[in-house]
């Protein structure tokens, strides 16, 4: 698998990034990158933009190491093996060799000169660089089955051709896609924020969205998931709804298998609850706690099953609510927030859920005469609902 980087991240990502080291005080790698940039300006116009991009890509790769995040969040994910990490390991137990023998050769000196320190420069340099594995491996699945983690990283690597990283114009054209995912040569291209790159301390929330994208990837690529292209019917506010819903069914599959392997998600748990909550808050309080519990725990969904849940609520609630904690009568007055009105099919956030109970009942008749088929427990939005009162003349 070849991962690539556009450009136009990698310059305005090193741009960002020198930029932030030299506020802090740090100006080493800043006047580096100058002193390799500043001469290609006397380099004719047609030569500037190819070495510009040599330079960037330097920096990018080497001096910053920006494109480790990129490896680690694939690596977290299972779509590489985890190489990077064993190659780590192995150089941290060769220093550590090297740090005890130079010990046992040094000891009587050490004994001498020790007077109550508590250890070597040596020996702090090999401590930090433990912290440092630490670190990187608190992004990284646990260890049960190294094997067929391997085997199963493989499959994916070689059946995905390329995985480009791109510059995201604004948050909301972040994420992953899937091209020529039919075709049988998937590329998955990345769209970031290159500001994302910019403050080392930020770290972890970069490589948790990484992470969180590239799970969306990896499913696609996935025959498990058998994700596809699916048609949504409706009016644009409908698909916009229902593509909502299903965007956080999916966010939720994805936390709660990272939340598996002690990988660290975009939210918390009680975060994406809150999210799921404002959702479906029409829902019962006990049943509405019910079903985000059976989501977070189920092991395995296809994209049609998380697609038909966010689409139909039926579907939703006979999954994970049963039969007998919701009666038919409760479960025909749950109206959701954004679902569309039965009359003016717009999506409603003021549900009147039982118009008869508070209104004349020549509105209801009135209603009736527009839409035969309408009872009372469908509901209506609450404009709609003042529109037939002042039509029946009782508004």
């Amino acid at each position: 698998m070849k991962v690539s980087y556009s450009p136009q991240l990698m310059e305005e990502s090193v741009f960002r990034h020198l930029n932030h080291l030299e506020r802090s005080g740090y100006r080493s790698d800043y006047d580096e990158f100058h002193s390799l940039a500043d001469p290609i300006y006397e380099l004719p116009e047609d030569d500037r933009e190819i070495a510009f991009e040599k330079v960037n890509r330097l920096f990018f790769l080497e001096k910053l190491k920006l494109g480790d995040h990129v490896l680690r969040a694939l690596e977290a994910v299972g779509l590489i093996p985890k190489r990077k990490r064993t190659t780590k390991r192995s150089a941290l137990l060769q220093k550590n060799q090297n740090a005890e023998l130079a010990e046992e050769v040094e000891e009587v000196e050490e004994l001498e000169e020790a007077n109550g320190e508590t250890g070597s420069s040596e020996e702090e340099q090999v401590e930090e660089d433990a912290v440092a594995v630490a670190e990187e491996e608190a992004l990284e699945p646990a260890e049960e089955n190294d094997e067929v983690s391997y085997d199963l990283a493989r499959e994916f690597e070689e059946r995905i051709r390329e995985v480009v990283v791109k510059r995201a114009i604004n948050k909301v054209d972040e994420g992953s896609n899937v091209l020529n995912r039919v075709s049988g040569n998937p590329i998955i291209e990345m769209r970031v924020l290159a500001s994302r790159f910019s403050n080392p301390e930020e770290a972890l929330d970069l490589d948790a969205f990484l992470i969180q994208e590239f799970m969306h990837a990896k499913d696609m690529v996935d025959p498990e998931f058998d994700y596809e292209d699916a048609f949504i019917p409706g009016n644009p506010s409908v698909k916009n709804l229902i593509t909502s819903r299903f965007r956080l069914l999916w966010n939720m599959y994805v936390d709660a298998r990272l939340a598996r392997i002690g990988v660290v998600s975009v939210l918390p748990k009680e975060a994406r609850f809150r999210e799921f909550d404002n959702f479906y808050r029409k829902i019962p309080d006990k049943q509405r706690r019910g079903i985000f519990e059976g989501i977070w725990l189920t092991d395995k969904f296809t994209h049609e099953e998380l697609l038909s849940m966010a689409t139909d609520l039926d579907t939703l609630m006979s999954k994970y609510v049963d039969p007998g904690e919701i009666s038919e009568e409760e479960r025909d007055f749950i109206h959701l927030q954004g679902s569309p009105c039965p009359l003016c099919k717009f999506p409603t956030y003021n549900w009147v859920d039982d118009p008869e109970s508070i209104c004349d009942e020549m509105v209801i008749e009135a209603i009736q005469i527009d839409f035969p088929d309408w009872e009372s427990k469908d509901g209506g939005c609450d404009r709609c609902i003042e529109v037939y009162e002042l039509r029946a003349g009782v508004g």
